[in-house]
C-alpha cells in the first residue's frame, strides 16, 4: 500500500469531462459522514455500489486512467488495463475520496497513514514484475480494502487463485464485503481473504500452495519490510517469485524481485519507492 506522499504524478490541475462527471456524481458522498476516519458502514458501501450514475461516470474516468497508465508504464499488458477498467476503484477508497478514485495516486485509509489504496500503477508494476497471468496462484500480503486483490483475480481468471492477508480487522471486514460486491461475474474467482499477520501466515500459505510445477507461486507484498523475511526465502519453491518494497527507512525503500532458481535466490532491484511500513502482531 503506497503512502499518499509517495505519488510521482500530481493531480491534474484541469479536470477532464469524465473527471468532472465523476466529481459531480461523487459529491453526494463527500459529506456523508461526520468522521472520515470512522469505519464505513455496510449500508453506505451498498449505496455506492448501487449508484448507476456514479458507476458510469467512474468507468469513463477509468478509461482516461488507462490511457495515462499506457504512457507511464510503457505499454503495460492489455489484460492488466482491462482489469483497471473493470474494477470499480471508487468502491474501495473512502467515500470522501471517490471524486479522485480514478487518479493514479494512493488514497489514505486511516488517519495515521498506515494503510492506503495504492496507486493503480503501483499494482500494475508489481504484477508485471511477477509476470502475473491467467491460471496463476497469487498470495497478496496487505489486502487493505481489497482493490489489489480485485485486480489480481481478474488477471488470473477462473483457473487462478488469489489469497490475500490483512492484519487490520476493520479493513479486513470491509475488504470481504467489497470483494463480494464485485464478484458476481462468472469469469472471476472469489478471493480467499484472511485476517492475520502476513509475516506469520505467509510461510504456511507458501508451503501449502497446491499448484502444478508450470504455475509456481507468486507473492505480492504491499507494505515495506526492512528485509525479506528469511522464512519467505526458505520456503519459496522452484520458480516461485516474490515482489516487495524493501528498506530500512521510508527514504531508502526499493522495489525488490526475488525468484528461486534451483538452490539460488535471484534478487533484482527495480527502483525507489515509498510504501507504508509493515505492521506485525508482535
Amino acid at each position: 500500500m503506497v503512502r499518499p506522499m509517495e505519488s510521482t504524478y500530481p493531480r491534474t490541475m484541469h479536470a477532464t469531462p469524465p473527471a468532472r462527471a465523476l466529481a459531480a456524481a461523487a459529491a453526494r458522498y463527500a459529506r456523508a459522514r461526520a468522521d472520515r476516519w470512522a469505519p464505513v458502514p455496510a449500508e453506505l458501501d451498498a449505496a455506492i455500489a448501487d449508484d448507476a450514475e456514479l458507476g458510469a461516470a467512474a468507468r469513463r474516468a477509468r478509461a482516461e486512467l488507462c490511457a495515462t497508465l499506457v504512457q507511464r508504464l510503457n505499454d503495460p499488458r492489455r489484460h492488466y488495463l482491462d482489469a483497471v477498467l473493470a474494477v470499480p476503484r471508487e468502491r474501495f477508497v473512502l467515500p470522501e475520496d471517490i471524486a479522485h478514485s480514478a487518479d493514479d495516486m494512493p488514497m489514505p485509509l486511516d488517519v495515521d497513514g498506515r494503510a492506503t489504496v495504492s496507486a493503480p500503477h503501483a499494482y500494475l508494476l508489481t504484477f508485471g514484475l511477477l509476470e502475473l497471468g491467467p491460471g496463476d496462484h497469487l498470495i497478496e500480503l496487505g489486502t487493505g480494502t481489497g482493490y489489489g486483490a480485485a485486480l489480481a483475480r481478474r488477471i488470473v481468471g477462473p483457473a487462478g487463485r488469489v489469497v490475500s492477508v490483512e492484519i487490520d480487522p476493520s479493513l479486513h471486514r470491509r475488504a470481504v464485503r467489497l470483494l463480494a460486491t464485485v464478484a458476481e461475474e462468472p469469469d472471476i474467482s472469489p478471493v480467499e481473504a484472511l485476517l492475520g499477520d502476513g509475516r506469520v501466515l505467509a510461510p504456511k500459505l507458501i508451503e501449502g500452495a497446491s499448484v502444478p510445477p508450470s504455475r509456481p507461486i507468486k507473492i505480492a507484498v504491499t507494505y515495506a519490510c526492512t528485509s525479506i523475511p528469511e522464512p519467505f526465502e526458505r520456503r519459496l519453491p522452484e520458480g516461485g517469485c516474490l515482489v516487495a518494497p524493501v528498506g530500512a527507512t521510508e527514504e531508502q525503500q526499493e522495489l525488490v524481485r526475488l525468484e528461486r532458481r534451483g538452490t539460488v535466490l535471484w534478487q533484482t532491484s527495480h527502483g525507489a519507492v515509498r510504501y507504508v511500513t509493515e505492521r506485525t502482531s508482535a
